[in-house]
């Protein structure tokens, strides 16, 4: 509780840092809180530029509805460390059934997995 207390008090503060960088933020909050972590990575975006890295699938599809918030980090055969954003258009059939966490897990969106 305290751990997502500190990230919201972060996310929500009136006057944010340019830049907001949080490594695995789901980490330690129970499931039902990610949804509201969510969010709160939504609007602290509106303030400030926010850079999230996760392995969390649960929060991953909390952004469905905006894949474009969506960077793709990956290592490629070469070694090679690749970024990609996500396009919604791209994803438009699949996100009619899916969440972006399944895609990901699914391997559709890349991502690689173990």
């Amino acid at each position: 509780m305290l751990r997502f207390l500190c990230l919201i008090a972060v996310l929500m503060h009136p006057l944010p840092p340019p830049l907001i960088c949080i490594e695995e933020p789901e980490l330690g909050l129970h499931p039902d809180a990610v949804g509201f972590l969510a969010d709160a990575l939504r609007s602290a975006s509106t303030r400030s530029q926010v850079v999230v890295t996760t392995h969390s699938e649960t929060l991953v599809s909390a952004l469905s509805d905006e894949p474009e918030s969506v960077v793709v980090c990956e290592r490629s055969d070469d070694g090679d460390t690749q970024f990609r954003r996500l396009q919604a258009a791209q994803l438009e059939k699949w996100l009619a059934q899916y969440r972006l966490g399944e895609l990901w897990r699914m391997g559709e969106i890349s991502g690689n997995r173990w």
